[in-house]
């Protein structure tokens, strides 16, 4: 294995409250201080460890998958995709297969150029570069927004994808769509035979948009960010063949046959990435945002004492950023990493 990319001093950058993050300090020992781990990416949307400590990421509007190689970030993509980017398309998921060790493989989720359709891609990586791209789930719809784009492993090994309503609100509550959805696949992109509707990918539905999803290795819980209509941003957390209401109950109602949310917001935020913590961070999520004006940017932790089960306790701010947290992950150290829309990647630390 390799040495971990912030145990190599010449190329870390320590930083505190400052630069393009910004953490610490202000009296409030909750919050984290952040270290440069690489800048000058062009939008990174997710964020992945590879078993060998190197990080895998996605640029929105290049197409790129980059990695940063201990510790540097390589100017050379390790594959590169067409994408539309037009408004909230572009490349926006990541998942590595969890039998990567042997069989190389990385899972993307992009819109075509056409603009019209999502596709989930898979790539070989071999010294850092990728080929051999099979098509796992070829036409998703897409529009300018609400286009979803999270990729995950559960440990069930099934490949869990989020797929936004397109913009028709009425998506997210027919059978006969995509949009609005949790989705579930084998990883060859097949059905699986326990989906709650036999020969539908459908494992959740009644969602807006949801820009971030976490799975607990443990459990197999499934966690997911949702933007509201300009009120009820929530977290989820995702049961199979249950129903969140959209747009039926939207923005705190409640209705008999609807999940309610584990957590709705006060304000407006624009959840995006949600990671499960580990080490001093177990028993919560952490949580990134896109929107600025009524909470500030920042990363969240929702402290969860019965987790997966119960309710939140209690949220904390961990990190005041400068720029909007697109994706956030867990490193093997047990710190939270996060990527942000000004190109930096950075790892939080006490």
């Amino acid at each position: 294995m390799k040495p971990y990319p912030f145990l190599l001093p010449l190329a870390l950058v320590l930083t505190s409250c400052g630069g393009g993050g910004s953490g610490g300090g202000g009296g409030n020992p909750d919050l984290l201080t952040a270290q440069v781990v690489a800048v000058g990416a062009s939008f990174p949307t997710a964020l992945r460890f590879l078993p060998n400590g190197d990080i895998l990421f996605t640029e929105k509007n290049t197409g790129n998958v980059r990695i940063v190689d201990d510790g540097i970030l390589l100017p050379t993509p390790v594959y590169h995709v067409d994408v539309n980017t037009g408004s909230e398309r572009g490349l926006l998921g990541l998942a590595i297969d969890p039998d990567y060790a042997n069989n190389g493989w990385v899972y993307i989720y992009y819109t075509k150029t056409n603009g019209t359709e999502n596709e989930v891609l898979r790539f070989t990586v071999t010294n850092n570069v990728g080929g051999s791209p099979t098509s796992i789930v070829p036409s998703l719809p897409a529009n300018s927004n609400h286009d979803g784009g999270r990729l995950e492993f559960g440990p069930d090994g099934k490949l869990y994808v989020t797929l936004g309503d397109v913009g028709t609100s009425s998506n997210a509550q027919s059978d006969g769509t995509p949009a609005g959805k949790v989705l579930r696949y084998n990883p060859n992109g097949t059905i699986p035979a326990d989906n709650p509707v036999g020969g539908n990918p459908m494992f959740a539905k009644g969602l807006r948009n949801c820009f971030g999803l976490a799975i607990d290795p443990g459990s197999g819980t499934v966690f997911v960010s949702e933007n509201g209509p300009g009120c009820g941003d929530e977290m989820n957390r995702v049961g199979s063949g249950l129903n969140y209401g959209w747009p039926i109950v939207p923005c705190g109602g409640t209705q008999a046959g609807f999940v309610d949310p584990l957590y709705e917001f006060p304000v407006i935020v624009a959840p995006t990435g949600v990671a499960v913590g580990t080490g001093a961070y177990s028993n919560s999520l952490l949580v990134g945002n896109f929107q600025s004006q009524n909470a500030g940017l920042a990363l969240r932790q929702f402290v969860m004492p019965s987790f997966p089960a119960g309710a939140v306790s209690e949220v904390k701010i961990r990190f005041d950023s400068t720029s909007a947290i697109i994706d956030v992950t867990m490193g093997p150290d047990n710190n939270p990493y996060i990527c942000t829309a000004a190109g930096e990647i950075l790892r939080l630390v006490p």
